[in-house]
C-alpha cells in the first residue's frame, strides 16, 4: 500500500522533509502545498541580490519546482494555500491562489512546515506604500524594483538585528543614505558590549546614522517621526524580527510552545501523533540547558526538515538541540555568535563568567593579519564551555565553527584550550585567538 505525505511549506524545512522521505520510502505519495511561487530558496541570500545588478531571482533558488517534480518525484503545488488541518479524519483543505478554488487531500503523515512572518508592530502608517519588508523572494525583487526605479535616495531600517544590519550594508552599496533606526540602546542587543561597540564603530565608518532607544510614533510618505524628529525616508523597511506561523496548527488542537512556535518533541513529532512540524514554526531544543526555545536559523529549519522525514516515514532520528550558532557580514567585518551570551547564562541560572580579548587573526607580520575581537563565556565551578562571539575583518566566520563543536559536544574551557589546532602563519598564529580567549578565560574560573 502506498502512504501518502503531505508537507505544508516548500522552503527549507518542508523540502528537507519531502527529499528524505523520499529516499527512505521511494514509493510513496508525496505532495508538497506551497502558498507562494517558489520553493527551497536562500531567504538569507536577499540582502546581497539587493545589492548585486548581476544577480538574478532565480540564482537564489536550491531547487526549482519543475526539479522537485521531476528528478525527485515530489509533486510541488504553489499557490496553494492550506486552509485547514483536521487530524481525525487525517485531511488537510486547501485553497488554490488566486482563485480561491477549494480542495482537501487525504494524507497518512502530515509534516507542518509553515514558516514564520515578519513582526510589523502596529505603527500608524505601517501599511503605507514606501514600507517593505524582508522575508520572501517576491519582498527580495519588490525592494530592488524599487531601488532600480531610482526613486530611492534615503531610506529608515526598523530594527537592528541580523536582518537590519546586513540591510544596512546592501543599500549603502545602492548609494542610499541609511538610518538605523532601534528601539534598544544598541544594536544586536545582549551581545558584549565590547563586540557591539565594534558593530556601531563599523556602522559609523560606513555612514550609517544610528538611533537609539527610538520611539517612533508613525511612518508617513516623508519617513518615519519619531518622538522628537523626523527621520526623512524614501523607503521603511521595517526589520523588528519573525512570529512562527503557528495558528493553522493551533486551530487544529496542536500544541504550541516557546514563543508560539509549534510544541515537538526531538523527533520533530507534534502534540498529535503522526503529525510533525519543521523550520520557523517549530520549536527547538537548547542543547545546553536542554529547555525548548524558538530558533529561527536556515540551517536548524534544514535540520528539523531531514529529522522530521526520516520520523515520518518511520525511519528513526533525533534532533540533537541547537546552540544558535550565527554569522553575518556587517560591511568589512564578520560578526558571529554560538552557544550563550553571558546575559543568557546568567538567566539561566549558571554560574558563569566572561573574559574578553582581542587577538591577530594570522602570524606577526603576515598583511592579511587583522584584530579579531573575542568574548568566550564560560561555567566557573564545572568548568564548561558555554558560548562565545567573535567580529573581525577576516578569520572570524570559520573560526566561531570551531567553538561551536566544542560546546556542542559539551567540552570544557580546559579541555578547548588544548586542541590541536592547524596552524600555518597566513592563516593564524601559533596559539590561535579561539584558544588564547580559552587560557585567559580558564585563568578567571574557579579550579575544577
Amino acid at each position: 500500500m502506498t502512504n501518502r505525505y503531505a508537507v505544508i511549506g516548500g522552503v527549507a524545512g518542508g523540502m528537507s522533509a519531502a527529499s528524505r522521505i523520499r529516499k527512505v520510502d521511494p514509493e510513496s505519495e508525496i505532495v508538497v502545498f506551497e502558498k507562494g511561487e517558489h520553493i527551497s530558496y536562500s531567504a538569507c541570500s536577499t540582502p546581497y541580490y539587493i545589492s548585486n545588478p548581476q544577480t538574478a531571482l532565480e540564482d537564489l533558488i536550491a531547487l526549482s519546482v519543475e526539479d522537485a517534480k521531476v528528478k525527485r518525484r515530489i509533486d510541488v503545488r504553489t499557490r496553494h494555500m492550506v486552509t485547514r488541518i483536521l487530524p481525525a479524519q487525517r485531511r488537510i483543505e486547501f485553497a488554490k491562489l488566486p482563485s480561491g478554488l477549494e480542495g482537501s487531500y487525504d494524507y497518512d503523515r502530515l509534516i507542518i512546515a509553515t514558516g514564520a512572518s515578519p513582526y510589523v508592530p502596529p505603527i500608524p502608517g505601517s501599511d503605507g506604500p514606501n514600507v517593505v519588508v524582508l522575508r520572501t523572494l517576491e519582498d527580495a525583487h519588490h525592494i530592488k524594483k524599487m531601488l532600480e526605479d531610482g526613486k530611492v535616495r534615503t531610506a529608515a531600517i526598523l530594527g537592528a538585528g541580523y536582518v537590519g544590519l546586513e540591510m544596512c550594508e546592501s543599500l549603502r552599496k545602492c548609494g542610499i543614505e541609511v538610518t538605523l533606526i532601534s528601539a534598544r540602546s544598541t544594536p544586536m542587543f545582549g551581545l558584549n558590549e565590547k563586540i557591539v561597540d565594534t558593530v556601531v564603530d563599523t556602522l559609523k565608518k560606513n555612514s550609517v546614522t544610528l538611533i537609539a532607544n527610538a520611539k517612533v510614533e508613525r511612518i508617513t510618505g516623508a519617513g518615519v517621526r519619531l518622538s522628537d524628529r523626523l527621520v526623512e525616508a524614501d523607503l521603511v523597511l521595517v526589520a523588528k524580527g519573525i512570529r512562527p506561523n503557528g495558528k493553522l496548527a493551533e486551530d487544529a488542537g496542536i500544541q504550541l510552545g516557546a514563543a508560539g512556535a509549534i510544541a515537538v518533541d526531538q523527533r520533530m513529532e507534534t502534540s498529535v501523533a503522526g503529525i510533525f512540524a519543521a523550520g520557523d514554526c517549530a520549536e527547538s531544543l537548547h542543547r545546553i540547558n536542554n529547555k525548548k526555545i524558538y530558533v529561527p536559523l536556515g540551517t536548524v529549519a534544514n535540520k528539523h526538515g531531514r529529522v522530521a522525514g526520516l520520523n515520518s516515514a518511520r525511519e528513526s532520528a533525533r534532533f540533537p538541540g541547537t546552540i544558535s550558532s550565527a554569522e553575518f557580514k556587517l560591511f568589512e567585518m564578520e560578526v558571529a555568535r554560538t552557544g550563550m551570551t553571558l546575559d543568557e547564562a546568567l538567566k539561566d541560572g549558571f554560574d558563569a563568567k566572561e573574559v574578553v580579548i582581542t587577538a591577530a587573526s594570522a602570524a606577526h607580520g603576515y598583511p592579511t593579519s587583522c584584530p579579531i575581537q573575542i568574548a568566550m563565556v564560560g561555567e566557573k565551578t564545572n568548568g564548561r564551555l558555554l558560548g562565545a562571539q567573535m567580529i573581525g575583518e577576516n578569520g572570524v566566520a570559520q573560526r566561531i565553527n570551531i567553538v561551536a563543536v566544542a560546546i556542542f559536544n559539551g567540552n570544557t574551557v580546559d579541555e578547548f584550550s588544548m586542541f590541536d589546532l592547524a596552524y600555518a602563519p597566513p592563516f593564524a598564529p601559533v596559539w590561535d585567538p579561539v584558544l588564547v580567549a580559552a587560557n585567559v578565560l580558564k585563568g578567571k574560573m574557579v579550579k575544577f
